[in-house]
Formats: C-alpha cells, sequence, structure tokens
C-alpha cells in the first residue's frame, strides 16, 4: 500500500455524509391527515404541509431530540452451548424523545394526552381552564418532524415522519425561577395499515441532491453500457467486460452472462470472454431487466 491515503482509499471516507440536525420543526396533524408522498420539489426546497399540521414551535436545544429504536427479540437456548444459537426477533419499536418549550393548546394536549381543541379562552379574563384526564387518551396523531443541516440553498433535511405517533411518556414539568416550563414527551410509533410502516426517514434538500448517490442510493436503472462493445481476440485470448449502469455504477458482478456461440467464444459468469474459434459471437449482459452487448470477433 506504498503511497495510499489510508482515509481516502482504503476507509474512504466521506465527511459529506456526516449529517447532523441543526434545527428541528415538529408537526402534528390529527390521525388520518395525509402524509405527503414527497417533502420537497425539484429545486430541494420544502413543500408546505397540509394545513392541518400544526407546528409544536421551539424545542429545548439541550434536550435535543432523540430517535430511538429498540428490537424484541427472544434467545434460543441449546444445551451444552454457552451462548444462544439463534435469536428469534420479533418487532421493533421506533420512539422519539423531544422537549417543547411553548405553552400551547398543541403542546399541552400532546403533554397532557388529552384533547384540548375545543377548549376557548374567557372572552373577559382570557383565562383558559384545562381539566386533566385522570387516565392519558389514546389519542394518535399524523407527525412530521423536519430536521435541516447546511447552508443556505444547500439544505440537507433529515425527515422523519408517522401516520400513527401517539404519546407513550410525559416527563416531569420543572418550574423555578430561572427557567421557562418545559414539557418532555417521548412519541411511538405504530405500523399504519394502508402506508405499512410505523416509521419512515427522508434525507432531501438541494444539498443532499448530489450527495445521494455517494450515499449509495441512485436513480432507477434505465439501461447498461457493455465496454467493450465490439473487441477482436485470438484463439485463446481473454477479454474482460466491463457493465456499468446509466448512473455510472459499475454492475459487472451484478450482471450475468450468455454467449450467443459458444463454439466461437466463451463468457464466465464474471464477464470474462474467451476466444475459442475463428468467427463471432455476440455476446449479450444482463442486469434487472436491461440488456447490452459486446461482439467478439476470433482471428
Amino acid at each position: 500500500m506504498t503511497g495510499t491515503d489510508f482515509a481516502t482509499d482504503v476507509r474512504q471516507g466521506n465527511p459529506d455524509l456526516e449529517i447532523a440536525v441543526l434545527d428541528w420543526a415538529v408537526y402534528l396533524a390529527p390521525k388520518g391527515t395525509a402524509i405527503p408522498v414527497d417533502f420537497t420539489d425539484s429545486s430541494g426546497l420544502i413543500v408546505p404541509l397540509d394545513a392541518a399540521y400544526i407546528p409544536v414551535g421551539n424545542l429545548d436545544k439541550k434536550a435535543g431530540t432523540k430517535l430511538a429504536t429498540a428490537i424484541n427479540s427472544t434467545p434460543v437456548d441449546t444445551y451444552g452451548e454457552q451462548s444462544a444459537s439463534r435469536i428469534i426477533r420479533k418487532d421493533r419499536t421506533t420512539t422519539v424523545d423531544f422537549t417543547a418549550q411553548e405553552t400551547s393548546m398543541i403542546t399541552a394536549g400532546l403533554y397532557w394526552g388529552a384533547d384540548f381543541s375545543d377548549v376557548t379562552a374567557d372572552g373577559t379574563t382570557g383565562e383558559v381552564h384545562l381539566v386533566i384526564p385522570e387516565t392519558a387518551f389514546n389519542i394518535e396523531y399524523s407527525l412530521v418532524m423536519i430536521g435541516v443541516d447546511g447552508e443556505s440553498g444547500s439544505e440537507i433535511y433529515t425527515i422523519i415522519d408517522s401516520a400513527r405517533a401517539t404519546l407513550s411518556k410525559s416527563g416531569d414539568i420543572t418550574y423555578n425561577d430561572d427557567g421557562i416550563a418545559m414539557y418532555p414527551v417521548t412519541l411511538t410509533f405504530l405500523k399504519h395499515r394502508t402506508l405499512g410502516y410505523a416509521t419512515r426517514i427522508t434525507y432531501a434538500g438541494a444539498g443532499w441532491k448530489p450527495l445521494a448517490g455517494d450515499a449509495g442510493f441512485h436513480p432507477p436503472v434505465t439501461s447498461i453500457t457493455v465496454t467493450p462493445s465490439t473487441a477482436t481476440k485470438a484463439a485463446a485470448a481473454t477479454q474482460q467486460l466491463m457493465v456499468v449502469d446509466n448512473n455510472g455504477v459499475n454492475v459487472t458482478a451484478l450482471a450475468t452472462y450468455v454467449s450467443g456461440t459458444p463454439a466461437k467464444a466463451t463468457v464466465s459468469s464474471t464477464g470474462l470472454i474467451t476466444a475459442v474459434a475463428t468467427g463471432s459471437s455476440v455476446i449479450t449482459a444482463t442486469y434487472k431487466t436491461f440488456t447490452g452487448t459486446c461482439t467478439i470477433t476470433v482471428s
């Protein structure tokens, strides 16, 4: 490895993919409110949400926002073995924790597990009376959380959504003379029957678009190119093919190969052509539903 830069050539690190969230916006809407299919337009700008989504507002920076996941599993113990021989995985639970800073109808309802949407302020005094239920109701929300990183014009958005988010825990409200009332909550995400998921994470924005390929996420494959497209070889000589999709991804190892005339040239499962006898053969490479060819002439 003389002359090799370990970080670049071996570890292949890419600091552009080290994404932070510098600010969060949390939106809640009544259960059944549609979750957007896409959150950004072709320019990477955030598309406004349905008017039913109400922002929670400011969040406590010190507490942060935590997305947690727990896999519920059962180990299978076997006589004579010191450790489990198998793990039976049953399900995954995803939760999100954040602490709201604003005293509002949406925050109070979320924190207390109650519906305060019908509560009105006294017309004379402005007083608002919230009757706290003895039992927290199983209220579910459509939730969208939008986090932002990057500079203006090249934002990277981390977006979390769930069509069934419900309160599973409320922390303590501390009142003192050097701080404000805060409302720490934990929401659990439940699977939505129509959407088919409990939790979805989206990466988007003008800053993300050029990084998607580096992260291993590419647009759909629409074609492949086989290199070389033609070759002339003497008998017993070989030629390695290379197959690249329209995104520039080398898929040689993933393609399958067939020789039209094996008596003239054969091809291995890895795309290595071997010239056999004078004449020609068309080698066809297939990746997914797409094909490309190389015409090999044996002289």
